[in-house]
């Protein structure tokens, strides 16, 4: 990784590396010790409470940091690392499409609005538009999905819903594949590098999330691929205009894609600073650069504007649960961020898009300055618990299932054994999960420590977990949200395991006084 050069840029990185660490550390806290206090708002059991998880993960990477010492300079052979992702993620798709075949079933709320309303454009059939007039956000989603679905019914499948959840499964994958490629362009680490392909394959390849298709599946490749592009040589020019395509794409999906682009932009731009020291030639860079932004920007909000149009009668509709009703909801002293039947109602009773926005805002401010300073501090830390207490990121909990196709094979009975959170093995592999996760929080917290706090790659990826965690507190909140930004925790858990190492002075052995 190239070293920012010391001045504003390197104290700014600094900063937002470091707010990065102490939010994990905090995170970790709230989850591990407040679960007796915090649970009501999202009730998770495990076979161990989360304190004597992150003690076993504390005592495993203490471990693995002992061990780690042992191997410390020795000469090894390099691994062509070209050849093994090749492999590794061609069978890994493999088995990523039995997973999804054995355990895909039908979702219902807001996935089955979309998949339905797909469904039936291929079909010619009318659809209703008042779903996608009160949530245009999903617009752009439901058009993606007539793709497949379209040619799923040319090719005479008898359930092309079925295709879905194999494309899912694909886009999955090759988020996995380049959340590896961007840790082996940042780091030589052999151990952060595989550490990386363990995650991957574990926490995200095959989590149940990935055989429900959505926005969280649809979209998990462009943060990813735009912070691949960021960490590329391309000139400035091309190079921001592909990340400004993918991260405004992307939003057009999901909405939050766009927090990743925003930690691109804001690191980048404190390069600029101080102001007196820019020539032309560097002024004229950065106005090239945002114009490559701007440029790349349009494509996303035709496609966005084109959707909504097609779907919910306007560009623009003006019934729509706004942004503002989120953050109303995200207020909400009951719900934690939650669904509430009495807020839809509230930003339904006006009637315009311009009134409902006033009126939400104000209603959020109320419900924020009526809890007072220790309400906010306990309101937060419970939304806090909420959105990072799930190892599996909800997977299990975050979708109604309406009817799952069941196959008889032994293989598909197996897995929905393993998958079922009522089984055994279920609960078992849920509480694995929850260690992973807990693994994943800490090597995150060491990964924004050290003299890596200063990079920009470094700072980016801090700050885009900064601005999502932000985003949890402040709108609505389910551990679920994380998934879009999965691979971007396990490149910071990669860089984390490359710094894991204790130092040689506390473990240095001597004839005569043994271990110190």
């Amino acid at each position: 990784m190239k070293a920012e050069a010391r001045g504003v840029a390197g104290r700014g990185n600094a900063v937002f590396s470091t707010l990065a660490g102490l939010l994990f550390l905090l995170t970790l806290a709230v989850v591990a010790l407040g679960q007796s206090a915090f649970a009501f708002a999202y009730p998770r059991t495990y076979v161990w409470p989360n304190w004597a998880i992150l003690l076993a993960v504390l005592a495993l990477l203490s471990l693995t940091a002992w061990v780690r010492r042992f191997f410390t300079g020795r000469a090894r052979r390099p691994l062509r690392w070209g050849w093994l992702l090749a492999v590794y993620f061609l069978f890994l798709l493999a088995a990523q499409m039995l997973v999804t075949r054995s355990l895909w079933f039908y979702a219902g709320w807001d996935v089955q609005s979309v998949y339905e309303t797909a469904g039936r454009l291929v079909r010619g059939e009318a659809f209703d538009s008042t779903y996608f007039a009160l949530c245009p956000n999903n617009s752009v989603i439901t058009l993606l999905l007539t793709v497949p679905l379209w040619a799923a019914t040319r090719l005479g499948l008898a359930v092309p819903y079925a295709v879905l959840p194999y494309v899912s499964a694909l886009l999955t994958n090759l988020a996995c594949l380049f959340c590896v490629l961007c840790v082996i362009r940042l780091t030589g680490s052999r151990l952060a590098r595989l550490g990386a392909l363990l995650l991957c394959t574990v926490w995200i390849a095959f989590s149940l999330t990935v055989t429900v298709p959505y926005t969280d599946t649809f979209s998990v490749l462009f943060p990813v691929l735009a912070l691949y592009v960021f960490l590329s040589r391309l000139r400035a020019f091309p190079k921001w205009l592909l990340i400004s395509l993918l991260c405004f794409l992307g939003a057009a999906v999901k909405p939050t894609v766009m927090i990743v682009g925003i930690a691109l932009m804001l690191i980048s731009a404190l390069r600029l600073f101080p102001l007196s020291g820019m020539n032309r030639r560097r002024w004229r860079s950065a106005g090239a650069i945002l114009a490559a932004i701007v440029l790349g920007a349009v494509p996303g909000k035709l496609l966005q504007n084109a959707a909504n149009t097609v779907l919910a009668g306007s560009a623009q509709p003006q019934g729509q649960l706004c942004e503002t009703h989120y953050l109303m909801l995200g207020m909400n002293d009951e719900t934690y961020g939650g669904h509430s039947d009495e807020d839809n109602v509230f930003s339904l009773s006006y009637p315009t898009l311009q009134e409902r926005r006033s009126a939400n805002l104000q209603e959020a401010w109320r419900r924020f300055t009526a809890r007072g300073v220790a309400g906010n501090l306990r309101f937060f830390a419970i939304k806090l618990y909420k959105a990072y207490s799930d190892g599996t990121l909800a997977a299990n909990t975050s979708y109604l299932v309406l009817e799952r196709p069941a196959r008889s094979d032994a293989a598909s009975v197996f897995l929905r054994t393993l998958y079922d959170k009522n089984s055994n093995a279920g609960v078992l592999i849920a509480m694995l999960m929850q260690g992973v996760w807990f693994a994943i929080l800490l090597l995150c917290a060491a990964a924004f420590w050290g003299k890596g706090r200063r990079e920009a790659v470094t700072a980016s990826l801090g700050l885009t977990l900064l601005g999502v965690t932000a985003y949890l507190l402040l709108f609505e909140a389910w551990p679920r949200y994380l998934f879009l930004y999965a691979p971007l925790f396990v490149i910071a858990a990669a860089l984390g395991l490359q710094r894991l190492r204790l130092p040689m002075r506390a473990l240095k052995i001597t004839k005569n006084e043994g271990v110190q």
